[in-house]
C-alpha cells in the first residue's frame, strides 16, 4: 500500500514539472494561468457549501401540493358541517369559532355555505333531518354574525328557484323550498319571502307545482297563516279561482285543497299527515344554542333576484339603488278622514305611528278587521309597541267600557310575545301609579286587566311587583274588584289561572295573595263566591 501511494505522488509531481517545463512563452503561461484560475473559481463555486441556512419551511404531505391554498380550511368545514346536529350544536359553533381566529371571515363565511349548499343542494329529495340540522347551523352562524353570513346563500336560492321554475333537475326545487322554509320557522326570514314562492308556484300550478305547495302548507301553513292572515286570504281566492278552470282535478289537487282549508280555519286535526317534530326539535336546540335571536330578514324574492344590480338594504353599510326607485318598500302613506285626524290631535297622538293605529282603531269595523289593518301599516321593530300603547289609552278614556279594546289586545299578544311583553309593561306602568287614575280609568283598567287574566292572555304573575303587605286603603279597593272579576268565571278556569302560579318560584307573590284573599276578601263575598275562593286558594 506504501509502494503504490509514492508511485502515484511521484507521478503526479512529475507530470506537474513537465507541464511547467513545457510553456513556451511566460505571456503564454501568464494567460494559461488566468484560463485555468478562472475555471477552478467556477469550480469552488459549485461545488463550495453554502454557509446560509434556509428558512425554515412547513413539511407539505405529497396529497396535499399543488392544491386550492384553502383545501385545508375547507376540508376542516366540512367535517364540522358534516358532524352538525341538534345535540352538538353548541360544539360544533364554539370550534368554528376558533377557526375564525386563524382565517379571514369571508373565506371561512364562503367554505361554511358552499359545503351546505353541496350537501343540500342535489337532484334527489334529501332527508328532512339532514337538511333541518344544516339549516339549524346556517341560522345559529346568521345570529352571531349577522344578515351578511346568509345573504349570499339565500340570493343562490332565489336564483336556483326561478331557474328550476323553467326547467326542473329531478328534486331539486323541493330541496330549495325546504331549505327556505326550514329559515323561515327559525325566524331566519320572514314569511313575505313564502308567500312570494306560494305566488310563483302558483303562476304555472302544474303537478309538481302541487307537491312544493303542499309540503309548504303542511310544514309552516300554520305559521305564515298567523304572521300576515289576510295574505293567506289572497292566496286562498287565487286558488279557487285557478281550480275552478281546472276540469280534471287530480287526487293530489283535491289533497291540497284539503290541506289548505284546513290550514285556513287553523285546523291542525284535519291537515293530512301533519308532522312538526323536525321543526320542533331544531326550534328548541336554536333557543338553547343562542343567546339573543335577531329580527328576521324582511326580504322579498324580488329583493333577492334584483340583489346584484340594485343593491342589499338588509346587510348594514352595503350599497343600494331602490330609494330612486319610488319602489315598494316605500313607507305606506294612509289617508284617514279629517274628523279621525282631528280627534286623534285633541288625544295628543302627537306621532304618525300613533296617528295611525289610532285612526285604524277607530275606523276598524271589528278586532280582527283592526288586526290586519294594523298589520298593513309597516309598524316595525320598537314602533310596535305604540299599538299597545294607543289601544290601552283608548280603552282606559272610555266612558263605558269597550270589549273591543281588549280582544284588540288579545289578537295581538297571541300574535307575537312582543306585544305581551309590551302589555305586561303598559300594566305595571299604571299599578306603580293608580293614585293618578280617575274614577272612569279605574273601573276600565280593571275590567281590562281582570279580562287578560282570566283569559290566560296575561299571567297572574303580573302583580308581582305589588307588596300586598304594604299597599294602602285605595289599592286594598283596586283589588278587592280586580279579585272579584278574577274568581267571578268556572271552577275550570279558575283552576288554570291560579294554578299557572303554582310552579314558578314567586313565593312573596302567592303568599301576598293568599293573605289578601283571605283577610280582605272573603269576609265580602257570598256563598257562591266563597266556594270559588276556596278552589283558588288549594292552588297555591
Amino acid at each position: 500500500m506504501c509502494d503504490l501511494d509514492t508511485e502515484v505522488q511521484s507521478d503526479e509531481s512529475g507530470s506537474d514539472t513537465e507541464y511547467m517545463e513545457d510553456g513556451d512563452s511566460g505571456a503564454d503561461q501568464e494567460g494559461d494561468n488566468d484560463g485555468v484560475s478562472d475555471d477552478i473559481k467556477q469550480e469552488n463555486d459549485i461545488t463550495k457549501p453554502s454557509t446560509e441556512t434556509p428558512a425554515a419551511t412547513a413539511y407539505i404531505p405529497p396529497h396535499l401540493r399543488n392544491l386550492d391554498p384553502n383545501a385545508v380550511l375547507k376540508r376542516k368545514i366540512r367535517g364540522y358541517v358534516n358532524r352538525v346536529s341538534t345535540s352538538n350544536i353548541k360544539q360544533i359553533l364554539t370550534d368554528v369559532e376558533l377557526v375564525y381566529q386563524d382565517h379571514p371571515r369571508g373565506e371561512i363565511n364562503r367554505a361554511i355555505l358552499e359545503a351546505v349548499s353541496q350537501s343540500l343542494l342535489i337532484n334527489t329529495i334529501m332527508p328532512a333531518r339532514l337538511c333541518a340540522e344544516h339549516v339549524l347551523l346556517v341560522a345559529c352562524m346568521t345570529a352571531n354574525i349577522g344578515p351578511e353570513f346568509v345573504s349570499p346563500l339565500l340570493e343562490d336560492l332565489a336564483e336556483r328557484l326561478t331557474k328550476e321554475m323553467s326547467e326542473r333537475h329531478g328534486k331539486l326545487l323541493n330541496n330549495i323550498v325546504s331549505i327556505i322554509c326550514y329559515l323561515y320557522a327559525l325566524k331566519v326570514v320572514s314569511c313575505n319571502l313564502i308567500f312570494d314562492i306560494i305566488r310563483t308556484l302558483l303562476k304555472s300550478f302544474t303537478e309538481p307545482d302541487l307537491e312544493v305547495l303542499l309540503y309548504i302548507f303542511k310544514s309552516v301553513g300554520l305559521d305564515i297563516r298567523k304572521d300576515d292572515p289576510q295574505a293567506l286570504k289572497d292566496i286562498v281566492q287565487i286558488v279557487n279561482e285557478t281550480g275552478a278552470k281546472i276540469k280534471d282535478k287530480s287526487s293530489r289537487f283535491t289533497w291540497f285543497m284539503e290541506t289548505l282549508t284546513a290550514v285556513k280555519n287553523n285546523n291542525v286535526n284535519k291537515i293530512p299527515n301533519y308532522d312538526k317534530s323536525d321543526i320542533t326539535e331544531i326550534q328548541k336546540a336554536y333557543k338553547a344554542a343562542v343567546k339573543q335571536a335577531p329580527n328576521n330578514l324582511q326580504v322579498t324574492l324580488a329583493d333577492l333576484l334584483d340583489a346584484k344590480t340594485k343593491g342589499r338594504w338588509w346587510v348594514v353599510g352595503a350599497a343600494w339603488t331602490g330609494l330612486e326607485d319610488q319602489g315598494e318598500r316605500k313607507v305606506r302613506q294612509v289617508e284617514f278622514d279629517s274628523k279621525l285626524l282631528a280627534l286623534a290631535k285633541k288625544n295628543h297622538m302627537n306621532t304618525e305611528v300613533r296617528r295611525n293605529v289610532f285612526c285604524v282603531l277607530m275606523s276598524s269595523e271589528d278586532y280582527e278587521h283592526c288586526f290586519e289593518k294594523m298589520m298593513k301599516l309597516n309598524v316595525k321593530d320598537k314602533q310596535e309597541r305604540e299599538i299597545i300603547y294607543v289601544t290601552v289609552l283608548c280603552a282606559l278614556k272610555c266612558k263605558t267600557f269597550n270589549p273591543y279594546y281588549t280582544n284588540v289586545i288579545k289578537k295581538f299578544c297571541e300574535h307575537s310575545k312582543n306585544y305581551q311583553i309590551t302589555m305586561q309593561f303598559s300594566i305595571w306602568d299604571r299599578l306603580k301609579d293608580l293614585k293618578s287614575l280617575n274614577a272612569t280609568k279605574t273601573r276600565n283598567f280593571i275590567l281590562l286587566l281582570s279580562s287578560l287574566i282570566s283569559s290566560k292572555t296575561i299571567s297572574l304573575s303580573v302583580l308581582k311587583i305589588v307588596n300586598f303587605a304594604e299597599i294602602g286603603s285605595e289599592e286594598v279597593d283596586f283589588f278587592k274588584d280586580l279579585f272579584r272579576k278574577i274568581l267571578n268565571v268556572s271552577e275550570v278556569v279558575i283552576t288554570e289561572i291560579f294554578g299557572r302560579l303554582q310552579p314558578l318560584p314567586l313565593d312573596n307573590l302567592k303568599n301576598g295573595i293568599k293573605v289578601f284573599l283571605k283577610h280582605f276578601l272573603k269576609p265580602e263575598l257570598g256563598a257562591e263566591e266563597k266556594k270559588n275562593l276556596k278552589i283558588a286558594l288549594k292552588c297555591f
